[in-house]
């Protein structure tokens, strides 16, 4: 055993801090670890014991989730319980067969945070199966999207992240002014970067959802676009009640690869002060060191498993879409060995980087397959290799 594998092995000691729901751990720093070309075995805990068992995945997945907060997105504080969320109701109407609702959530130490909540509901008392979605000031969505979600049966809930924490590469002014944010200043003890408040957020409106009759809340949907997209990839990682996880786009920070494909290297994305302040800044010494990282983006597709995992992509985006096909493969490893190798599916279609009519139909009909057990369309298209030429980054198997 080298002396730097074992100094890896004294470090990792589990330390609970009480005050959070993240799980805290102490990990190596970047000059603690060796290096790992390849994408990170899932199946191999960091102190070099294999996973053999059904039993010992659930341990691994917890480390594997503890170390992507800790070098990467931060840690959150427990969720304001159910009772204590307050919902006031701003607008309401119906439009034929659907009810459109906007109310404000208020929450946190003396309600002093709030959450802008948009809702789309079919008519009729459900309970219906829920799509949450994050975006900046409302849906951005066209109609016909709401219309066709409305025909399937399900409801449709929007918040508006920046609520919790302004989006400093869309709003120059809270850059400028370095505001930390609304969830920061009521919870200052924290490390979250933005990206893990925004994912809080969409697990608050979960909270507050499970308080209403019409939900179904054992059929979860969480989505997104972008930065929306990873912000959903992360809260369905860290939020079990989600079933399927279905980030739009966000390939170069949860879905794509930090090893593989185009806008994988660290330091540049660092190097853009608001990308920079969506990470935890113990992600800043990998810099040009991403080989030195425990852990890839496969990571936290794996964890999801058994849950479903759908990632759309435009195969024309510039954020890593094929980084996204390499770390799909790689997890698909593990959702095979689980016996749900169906529920890992990899969509894409041409095009450059948005969530049309085109994105919302894909993600309709694999939850429908989910839910439902519709047949997909066209089942090939769920499981896509565009880039089939590209090596598999990883000589790893799946147990036994």
């Amino acid at each position: 055993m080298t002396s730097r594998f074992l100094l890896v092995v004294l470090l990792i000691g589990a330390v609970m801090d009480t005050r959070a729901a993240d799980p805290v751990r102490q990990f190596p720093t970047a000059d603690q670890l060796p290096e790992v070309k390849e994408l990170p075995n899932p199946f191999m805990f960091m102190d070099g014991t294999p996973v053999k068992t059904k039993a010992d995945w659930r341990r691994r997945r917890e480390e594997m989730i503890a170390m992507v907060l800790h070098y990467q997105f931060g840690h959150a504080p427990e969720l304001p319980k159910p009772h204590e969320i307050k919902a006031e109701s701003k607008t309401s109407g119906r439009k034929g067969k659907m009810v459109d609702r906007a109310l404000e959530l208020r929450f946190g130490p003396k309600n002093t945070l709030s959450l802008a909540v948009r809702v789309y509901a079919p008519v009729g008392s459900g309970p219906f199966p829920v799509i949450v979605h994050n975006a900046p000031a409302g849906f951005e969505a066209e109609e016909a999207v709401v219309n066709d979600l409305m025909r399937r049966g399900y409801l449709l809930v929007s918040y508006d992240r920046t609520d919790l924490h302004p989006d400093w590469g869309k709003d120059p002014e809270a850059k400028k002014k370095r505001d930390i944010g609304d969830a920061r200043r009521a919870y200052p003890n924290y490390d979250w970067g933005c990206l893990r408040i925004w994912a809080w957020g969409g697990s608050v409106v979960l909270n507050w959802l499970s308080t209403l009759p019409e939900v179904d809340m054992k059929r979860i949907v969480c989505t997104g676009h972008s930065r929306g997209g990873q912000t959903a990839a992360l809260m369905g990682m860290t939020d079990k009640r989600v079933t399927v996880v279905a980030p739009n786009a966000g390939g170069s920070i949860t879905t794509g690869c930090h090893r593989v494909g185009r806008t994988r290297n660290i330091k540049a994305k660092m190097a853009h002060l608001h990308s920079g302040y969506w990470y935890h800044q113990n992600m800043v010494p990998f810099g040009d060191k991403e080989t030195y990282l425990p852990f890839d983006l496969h990571f936290i597709k794996a964890t999801v498993a058994p849950r479903a995992w759908f990632n759309s992509n435009g195969l024309k985006d510039r954020l890593n879409p094929e980084g996204s096909m390499v770390t799909w493969r790689a997890a698909r490893v593990v959702y095979d060995w689980l016996g749900v190798k169906e529920k890992c599916a990899q969509w894409y279609r041409d095009g450059g980087h948005d969530q049309g009519l085109e994105d919302w139909k894909a993600l309709a009909d694999f939850t429908d397959f989910i839910f439902h057990a519709k047949p997909l369309p066209d089942p090939k298209s769920f499981y896509q290799e565009p880039w089939s030429e590209l090596p598999l980054h990883f000589s790893w198997k799946a147990p036994r």
